[in-house]
């Protein structure tokens, strides 16, 4: 008979060797360095609902701004929709598109920590800056004010190199599928370069396209990866993902657009 633990070492070394394999989509990080940053806000229950009225009116101008400039490529501004101590207010996903205009924020870093306004600055009550890499995304879109995201931070128990493949191999084919459904706009992943001391490593943001396909979710992931279930490289990385990452407290946020 074969033993328990036989089973279990190959069902390791099968889900290595289907990490190991790569393919078109793998990528290494940024060579010159991290392009992205995430950058989350915190205020007190009193400041939150003037903290989200100054980052719609003169956040959302600054950033839009930036992006007319060239100094940023992209950008989420998002707001979380519930008040909670134990999580983010708003996060700032911010995308540059070269290190030369990366560099150029140090400038604004300076004297408007966060990229703030001043009065929503005076605001908050802490700020994290985190340097990170966008290694996937998909669907397309700017982001309506209808949409609703989930923002999921992850921690890796895998080299970052390796996640980008397990993400490949299993968390795309369902993001992919979510979206062929019609629930899912846009989704990206990103991974935080200098993770040492954070509690994430990775961060996924999911936009659904209102809160009626955010309801759907459950369904379609259950008919989704039912479909899934019949592709024998993807079942063996999902029977194994407990060893890979581990799901953080995620947050439901609303973006915060031009008007």
């Amino acid at each position: 008979m074969t033993s328990i633990s036989h089973l279990r070492r190959l069902a390791a070394s099968t889900l290595f060797g289907l990490l190991c394999m790569g393919g078109a989509h793998a990528a290494d990080l940024q060579a010159d360095g991290p392009l992205s940053l995430i950058v989350s806000y915190h205020a007190t229950p009193a400041n939150r609902a003037a903290l989200r009225q100054e980052l719609q009116g003169e956040g959302v101008k600054r950033f839009e701004q930036f992006k007319q400039q060239g100094l940023l490529s992209n950008y989420h501004l998002l707001f979380g929709r519930y008040a909670d101590n134990d999580n983010l207010d708003a996060v700032a996903v911010l995308a540059f598109p070269d290190t030369a205009a990366l560099s150029r924020w140090k400038k604004i870093e300076q004297d408007t920590p966060g990229g703030l306004p001043r009065k929503a600055l005076a605001l908050a009550s802490s700020i994290q800056t985190a340097p990170a890499d966008l290694v996937r995304r998909g669907g397309s879109g700017a982001a309506a004010a209808d949409s609703v995201f989930m923002v999921i931070p992850y921690q890796l128990m895998i080299p970052a190199s390796e996640y980008v493949k397990y993400a490949d191999g299993y968390v795309l084919p369902q993001f992919d599928g979510w979206i062929k459904e019609g629930v899912l706009k846009h989704y990206e992943i990103l991974l935080d370069r200098y993770g040492a001391g954070r509690p994430w490593s990775a961060m996924v943001l999911l936009e659904y396209k209102n809160d009626a396909a955010l309801a759907e979710r459950e369904s379609v992931v259950s008919r989704v990866r039912a479909r899934l279930k019949d592709d024998p490289q993807w079942k063996a990385i999902s029977d194994d993902k407990h060893h890979i990452r581990n799901e953080l407290q995620l947050v439901i946020a609303d973006p915060l657009v031009a008007r």
